[in-house]
């Protein structure tokens, strides 16, 4: 399902909400799907009132999913992150802040509220309080919120997330190329502690792509801490959500064609009819007006649930700024991947190095792609993936065949290969329940190979972009437009954002590329502008997008 909206706005002056001017709407409610439609979670019943001492506003609305967990062995759990947005009488769209008081959780629940330095209540962690399994529904869901002189219209989001909790794991597996390594040997490193060491010394992080470099860091986010990620790799449906917030300038700088192309146009170009990216316009931009974008004639068959590709780093910056979560590093990712087991070379998410390989050669250069049923729908599965050997989508084995038959496979749905009985290693999934790490959209990460990426603090997106619709938060790769992967980005100076991708790399892989590259610890170290800054480097089409959030 995709976003719907409401008619209802909400008169935080006067503590009273206003219906729409059109009646056939006074009925209607506000429901958004999470970016990860897999487990269905709905956010509906939005409504905006009074708290109960007259003194300020509180936004209630229920909230369910599927699938939930939360397991004691491994203190690992799923949840839901909640913001809002309103509309002034402008027409523009601004975050909506939660003030982290008046908040009422039904019982079996439990929240925090996200902190992002001197920012509070960008949004809300909901999850499980006890141990168990199942379906969660959550009804009349309160939190307090800033209240601002004026009518609006309000939209919620939620997005469903994994919680990785606190602790050691080891980066790098000894065999994958430019893996990470013990200082002075080709081990796998173990991380103890928040504060890491990098040289090729025994007992710091060496990186054998610049052993020059020895030094401590102390503020990068080493993956030690406890922290939340996105479960899914970001959905077509929520970028589009995302992209009918901004204005029209915004949207230029964010999709590949003019916001005033026709209707049915492809906003990510060519490429998009080749790999399921099938976002469009819906209503050309005016002088005054955005465009409005949507999926695929808004009909069953949408592909909405399918991962976002074809995009830039800046891009990827920009919604996570937007929803008020950060890059992951890494290392983050590395831990996500494994949890505290022991490396294994070559191993990808899912913890083996075998892999279902339906990407074989047969007849010299035939290609035998997995197959899908109910494609570009909310049910699409992988219908001939193994059940006991890991699955997920890459190109071709471009060795088997003289290196000339390399063909792209192509996105599925996120969670397309799990199942009532999947296993981690079936399904595809990270040690704590993330999907897809491995194969469908390359995730990007910001690296400790060069200073671009060393000088990330971990700060959290705002909710707010810059009038050109880039991300604005300081030490982010590529922010103040610090191009070079020697220089650190810095504090955000009012330029123009997020705008060169010196810092980033992709990690796990795409449905683009030789299985080789979906081994957590391979590692591709490319010169800055060549991962995916302003334009996206030939070949390159698998850049999606996975954000991650401090847990305290």
């Amino acid at each position: 399902m995709g976003e719907k909206t409401t008619g209802k706005k909400f008169d935080f002056h006067t503590h009273n909400y206003l219906w729409g001017m059109k009646k056939k709407l006074l009925t209607a409610f506000l429901f958004i799907w999470a970016a990860a439609a897999a487990n269905n979670v709905q956010l509906t019943n939005i409504s905006v009132s009074n708290n109960i001492t007259n003194t300020g506003k509180v936004i209630q609305f229920d909230l369910s999913w599927e699938n939930s967990w939360r397991t004691g062995s491994t203190n690992n759990y799923d949840g839901v992150w909640v913001f809002f947005k309103f509309k002034d009488v402008t027409g523009k769209w601004y975050h909506l802040n939660f003030t982290g008081t008046n908040i009422t959780m039904p019982p079996g629940a439990s929240y925090d509220m996200g902190n992002n330095s001197a920012v509070t209540g960008v949004g809300i962690f909901i999850y499980r309080t006890a141990n168990g399994t199942g379906n969660v529904n959550l009804t009349n869901v309160k939190a307090g919120i800033t209240s601002y002189p004026g009518t609006f219209e309000v939209r919620g989001y939620a997005i469903e997330m994994v919680y990785v909790p606190q602790g050691s794991f080891y980066a790098g597996d000894g065999s994958s190329l430019n893996t990470l390594v013990s200082g002075g040997s080709t081990n796998p490193f173990e991380v103890t502690g928040a504060t890491l060491s990098m040289g090729t010394a025994p007992g710091n992080l060496e990186d054998p792509f610049v052993t020059s470099f020895s030094g401590t860091l102390t503020n990068f986010p080493n993956g030690y801490n406890d922290y939340w990620m996105m479960k899914y790799e970001l959905s077509q449906g929520a970028y589009r959500d995302f992209l009918n917030t901004l204005t029209k300038s915004q949207q230029s700088s964010r999709i590949q064609i003019s916001p005033e192309s026709p209707a049915g146009s492809y906003i990510q170009g060519a490429a998009s009819l080749l790999h399921k990216c099938y976002l469009q316009i819906d209503s050309p931009a005016t002088v005054n007006t955005p465009a409005k974008i949507r999926c695929y004639n808004n009909d069953t068959i949408s592909y909405e649930w399918n991962p976002v590709a074809l995009l830039t780093w800046n891009d990827a910056a920009a919604y996570l700024d937007w929803a008020g979560l950060r890059p992951m590093t890494e290392l983050e990712y590395e831990k996500a991947c494994r949890g505290p087991l022991a490396a294994v070379s070559g191993e990808y998410a899912w913890g083996t190095a075998d892999f279902n390989d339906w990407n074989t050669i047969i007849n010299g250069n035939t290609e035998n792609y997995v197959s899908f049923s109910n494609t570009g729908r909310i049910n699409e599965t992988a219908s001939n993936a193994s059940a006991v050997i890991g699955n997920g989508t890459f190109g071709s084995n471009l060795n088997a065949c003289g290196g000339m038959c390399f063909t792209w496979a192509n996105l599925i749905r996120g969670g397309g290969f799990a199942n009532a009985y999947s296993s981690r290693i079936s399904s595809g999934a990270g040690y704590y329940g993330a999907m897809e790490l491995s194969g469908n959209a390359y995730e990007l990460t910001v690296t400790v190979a060069n200073a671009a990426g060393r000088a990330f603090t971990g700060k959290h997106g705002d909710g707010a972009l810059t009038v050109q619709g880039n991300a604005d938060e300081n030490n982010w790769p590529g922010v103040n437009g610090a191009t070079g992967t020697n220089t650190a980005p810095g504090i955000y100076n009012g330029g123009a954002g997020v705008v060169s991708d010196g810092g980033i790399i992709r990690k796990g892989g795409s449905f683009t590329v030789n299985i080789p590259e979906l081994a957590v610890s391979f590692r591709n170290i490319p010169a800055a502008g060549t991962v995916s800054g302003n334009v996206l480097p030939s070949g390159n089409y698998g850049f999606g997008i996975r954000g991650v959030r401090n847990a305290n």
